[in-house]
């Protein structure tokens, strides 16, 4: 059987490794170089965790995802993850942090509750003004982006996939199962996987209404000398109980202290975004004012546009259109998720799994008893 995927981010390059895997042909077309350091996989960090306030199966997905990355872990030869854990910060019962414990209940899943004294202790560089507790799970941390979308890249070539580089997707027909590319070159498979991020407007307009694609922006930081010891032994940080979403990643194996505002986005046509402009990353770090001490010692190395596409409600797509199959798990949480969803997309396209219930599963519902997630 044949195979066209579209797109070579993490997404794709998993789905097309499973697929390779199982005796498919498959061509693999990424727009610009593979990998593409402008994909939204293409990062030195992302945050891997089980923290989902009011949805059991989000959390139940992220919980399969580390036996997932452990395929690749396998695979490769190599572990890109740091197991640093996660934090969320509550300032007020019901808040987002309270919000991931009956998920995480229901589940069974470890964590703790520390005091204030104990993140005093630990998190010397937060303020801890207004704090109730931390929830904290030991398991979860630092996935190494660029380099597992590195490796997916080696893994997907040694499986046979044909790579084809600087091949722009211009249409895909999902009745007939084609893929025409920018050059006029006419491609036609079994079956299209379609993972083309926060550019799949311009192949689904009918998208328009579902997936809007945002212009985010993250910066790197060298913290204070007095902080960074405390910041290399410190947890994934996923959320500081402030509305601007704040978020943090230490810098764990060689990489450099990470953050992020969830709320500093904004409407943006992926193929025309601006540059950083003039001042930005320094507003940026302002915002950071409520959340760390001695803000104005974290000296800004390096600020980075990234462009992602979200869902109304943050959920994910992943519906089959005839031949082809559209995958769009993103909403500036997905990257956890590539090892698992490319191996579900892989058990879609072989008849493994029913298109309906993939649908169902990745918006975040629970699957079946039975099922393989």
């Amino acid at each position: 059987m044949t195979s066209i995927v579209v797109g070579a981010g993490v997404m794709g390059l998993a789905t097309a490794w499973h697929l390779a895997r199982a005796g498919e042909a498959v061509t693999l077309l990424e727009q610009g170089p593979i990998p593409n350091p402008s994909a939204a996989s293409w990062d030195s960090h992302r945050l891997i965790r089980a923290l989902y306030p009011g949805s059991p199966g989000y959390t139940r997905m992220a919980m399969d995802a580390y036996a997932a990355w452990d395929e690749v872990w396998a695979a490769a030869g190599v572990r890109h993850y740091a197991n640093c854990g996660s934090i969320a910060f509550s300032r007020a019962e019901g808040d987002w942090a309270d919000g991931c414990r009956a998920p995480l209940d229901a589940l069974g899943a470890a964590y703790e509750l520390l005091p204030p004294e104990e993140l005093a202790r630990r998190f010397p560089f937060v303020i801890p003004d207004g704090i109730r507790w931390g929830l904290f799970t030991p398991e979860g941390g630092v996935l190494f982006a660029d380099r597992i979308v590195a490796n997916l890249v080696d893994l997907c070539r040694a499986a046979g996939v044909s790579l084809r580089p600087e091949a722009p997707v211009r249409a895909v027909d999902a009745a007939a199962g084609t893929v025409t590319l920018a050059s006029g070159e006419v491609l036609r498979a079994e079956s299209v996987v379609v993972t083309a991020g926060a550019w799949v407007g311009g192949l689904f307009p009918d998208l328009a209404g579902r997936l809007t694609p945002y212009r985010q922006l993250v910066v790197y930081l060298d913290p204070p000398a007095e902080h960074a010891a405390a910041w290399a032994a410190a947890p994934g940080i996923i959320d500081c109980g402030f509305p601007d979403d704040h978020w943090a990643i230490p810098p764990v194996g060689g990489t450099r202290l990470k953050i992020g505002l969830g709320a500093w986005k904004r409407p943006a046509n992926p193929g025309a975004d601006p540059a950083v402009a003039a001042g930005e990353a320094e507003a940026f770090r302002e915002r950071y004012r409520p959340v760390l001490r001695s803000l104005d010692e974290y000296r800004i190395l390096e600020a980075r546009p990234c462009r992602y596409i979200f869902t109304a409600d943050s959920r994910f797509v992943l519906e089959r259109r005839g031949r082809a199959w559209l995958v769009s798990p993103c909403s500036g949480h997905g990257f956890k998720f590539g090892a698992l969803i490319g191996r579900a997309v892989a058990d879609g396209v072989l008849g493994r799994r029913e298109a309906g219930e993939l649908k169902s599963w990745a918006a975040g519902h629970l699957p079946a008893e039975g099922v393989r997630a």
